[in-house]
């Protein structure tokens, strides 16, 4: 099963990506659980740069100064997600 994560500290930025995470994989019809991950020390721990991140089927895909576009997002879902091997 995919995995979605989103990590952040709940700022604006943050619920602005979880919320165009959500968008895009009731759009695609993604069957993709999203998890919002804020513990300091869990992020910490996954090896990302800074965030907002995001990691899907544990691999950092974002981890930026700015948030990725709607279009780069729907690339992520459909080469990752929609994958056949993937699922």
């Amino acid at each position: 099963m995919n995995k979605i994560l989103v990590l952040g500290l709940g700022n604006s930025r943050h619920r602005q990506l979880f919320r165009q995470l959500e968008d895009i994989v009731r759009e695609l019809d993604l069957t993709a659980p999203i998890e919002q991950v804020m513990d300091v020390e869990t992020i910490l721990a996954s090896g990302v740069s800074s965030i907002p991140a995001i990691i899907v089927n544990g691999k950092v895909f974002f981890d930026g100064k700015t948030n990725p576009t709607r279009a780069e997002l729907r690339r992520l879902f459909l080469s990752v997600l929609a994958s056949p091997s993937e699922q």
